[in-house]
C-alpha cells in the first residue's frame, strides 16, 4: 500500500490522503500557505487575527458556538494555529463523518461572515498581554529572538501583532487578506485515518471544486542576518530566568534535515542526552533543557531553551557552551549517535498510529515543498556518520551565529559575565579546547 496519495483538483487545490485502516479516528487538516512573513508592519498579526475570525461563523453556522458544535457533533475538536508561513485548521473527526467534516471546513474557510470583530479584537489583545510584563515590555523569548534575528522584517514581528497593529486591523483589511491568500492554489487538505481515498476525493471535489481564486504573492525574501554574537535582555519579575540560544540556519533549502534531527536528539532527545545529562544530572542547574529546529523556506534557526534559578544563569550558560564546544571538537561517540538514530526510527514507527503526525508529514510537507516519506527517512538516517554531525556542529555553533535572549530577574553584573562567556566562545573549535580537555 502506498504511504500516501496526492490528488490535485482542477482549481489547483491539493488533497493528501493517508489510509490507515487499523485506526479508529481520523484527522482532517486544512493548510493555507500564508502567515507572518506575508504581513506589513501596519497590519502585523493579521494572519492570526483572520484565523480567529474564521471561527466567528458562516451563513450556515451563524456564530462560533454553532460552528464548533457542528464539528463536535462529528466527534471533532476543531482548532487552528498560525506560524511564519502557514495557517493550519485541524480537527479530529469520526471516520464515518469525514465527508461532513470536509463540508464544514469548506464553509468555514471559504464563507466567513466576519462577525463580532470587536469582541475578537478584545480576545486577541488579552492573548497578546501574556507576552508582556507589567511595564508593557515584551518578555516572550520566541518573539524577542525573532526580533533579534530579523529586525525590521515581517518575520521579526510578533505573530500575534502589537497593540498598535491589532487596533489598526479593520474589516476591509481582513477581507482583503482573506481574498488574496485564501485561494485554491494556496491550500492543501489532508485526511489521515481509516478512510478511503476515493471517498475523500469525491467529498473534496463536491465541496471545494467550485472554489476559484487568483494567485498569491510570493513571500518577501529575508534580509541577511547580522553577525553575532548578539544579545537581547528583558527584565521580568519571575522566579526563574529563561534563556534561549539560537544559531541561524539556511532553512528547508538545506539538504540535511535528518542531520539536524540527529543533532537535536543528541543534545536533548532524552535524559541521557548531552545537555540534560550535564546540566541536570551532573550540575543540577536546570530541570529541563530542550533543543529545537525552526525551518522556514529560506531561513530558520537551531535553538536551545532552558529555565534556571537566577543565580544559575551564568554557570548554566557556561556549561551549555562547553557542551557545544566539545561537540565541535570531537565527533559524538558512536553509541550516543546510535541511540539517537534508534530513537528516531522508533518515532517513525510510532507515527503509524498517529494520524496527526501523518497530516504533518505529508500535508504540511507538500505545502512546504519538503515532503519526505517514511522510507526515505529510514534509509537516510542509517548512513549518517558521527563525523558528519561534528562537521554540522562546527558549521552551526559559531560565535558569529550565536544569538542569545535572556528573560527574567537578572542582575546587571550578570550581563557583564555573560558577555565574557560569549566573547570566549571561539568560532574555531580547533583553537579552543573545552574545559574538560585542557591540561591541569
Amino acid at each position: 500500500m502506498p504511504e500516501y496519495h496526492i490528488d490535485t483538483l482542477s482549481n489547483g487545490l491539493r488533497l493528501v490522503t493517508v489510509e490507515m485502516p487499523h485506526l479508529h479516528n481520523a484527522e482532517l487538516v486544512c493548510y493555507i500557505g500564508t502567515g507572518g512573513r506575508a504581513e506589513t508592519e501596519e497590519f502585523a498579526g493579521i494572519s492570526h487575527f483572520l484565523e480567529h475570525m474564521l471561527f466567528r461563523g458562516t451563513e450556515r453556522y451563524p456564530n462560533s458556538r454553532a460552528l464548533e458544535g457542528a464539528f463536535e457533533a462529528l466527534g471533532g475538536a476543531v482548532n487552528a494555529s498560525t506560524d511564519g508561513e502557514n495557517t493550519c485548521f485541524h480537527s479530529r473527526i469520526h471516520p464515518a463523518h469525514a465527508a461532513a467534516g470536509i463540508e464544514i471546513f469548506s464553509d468555514m474557510l471559504r464563507n466567513p461572515q466576519f462577525n463580532d470583530l470587536e469582541i475578537e479584537r478584545r480576545i486577541i489583545l488579552e492573548e497578546a498581554r501574556e507576552d508582556y510584563n507589567q511595564q508593557g515590555e515584551q518578555t516572550n523569548p520566541d518573539n524577542l529572538m525573532a526580533t533579534l534575528l530579523w529586525p525590521e522584517q515581517p518575520l521579526g514581528y510578533p505573530l500575534i501583532g502589537s497593540d498598535r497593529s491589532l487596533h489598526a486591523i479593520n474589516l476591509e483589511a481582513l477581507r482583503d487578506f482573506h481574498r488574496q491568500h485564501y485561494v485554491p492554489k494556496n491550500t492543501v487538505i489532508t485526511c489521515c485515518g481509516p478512510i478511503k481515498r476515493q471517498d475523500i476525493l469525491a467529498a473534496t471535489q463536491k465541496f471545494w471544486g467550485d472554489w476559484f481564486g487568483g494567485e498569491t504573492l510570493p513571500p518577501l525574501a529575508v534580509l541577511p542576518l547580522r553577525s553575532g554574537p548578539r544579545q537581547q535582555w528583558a527584565f521580568d519579575s519571575d522566579s526563574q530566568i529563561c534563556l534561549q540560544l539560537a544559531f541561524p540556519m539556511a532553512g528547508r533549502r538545506d539538504s540535511r534535515p535528518l542531520h539536524f534531527s540527529l543533532l537535536r536528539r543528541l543534545l536533548s532527545g532524552g535524559g541521557s542526552a548531552l545537555l540534560p545529562h550535564r546540566l541536570r544530572e551532573e550540575c543540577a542547574l536546570t530541570y529541563a533543557v530542550e533543543a529545537n529546529c525552526s525551518m522556514l523556506e529560506d531561513t530558520g534557526y537551531f535553538s536551545i531553551d532552558l529555565a534556571v534559578a537566577p543565580h544559575n544563569l551564568v554557570p548554566a550558560l557556561d556549561e551549555t557552551l562547553k557542551v557545544l564546544t566539545k561537540l565541535r571538537q570531537a565527533a559524538p561517540e558512536s553509541t550516543a549517535l546510535e541511540a539517537a538514530r534508534i530513537g528516531y526510527l522508533y518515532d517513525l514507527e510510532f507515527s503509524l498510529d498517529q494520524p496527526e503526525a501523518m497530516t504533518t508529514r505529508y500535508g504540511w510537507g507538500l505545502q512546504a515543498d519538503c515532503l519526505r516519506t517514511l522510507e526515505q527517512d529510514r534509509d537516510e538516517i542509517k548512513v549518517i556518520e558521527p563525523e558528519q554531525i561534528q562537521a554540522l556542529a562546527r558549521e552551526l555553533f559559531t560565535a558569529e551565529k550565536l544569538h542569545l535572549v535572556v528573560v527574567g530577574p537578572w542582575e546587571k553584573r550578570q550581563k557583564t559575565e555573560v558577555k565574557k562567556l560569549l566573547q570566549a566562545f571561539d568560532s574555531n573549535p580547533r583553537c579552543s579546547p573545552s574545559a574538560s580537555d585542557r591540561p591541569e
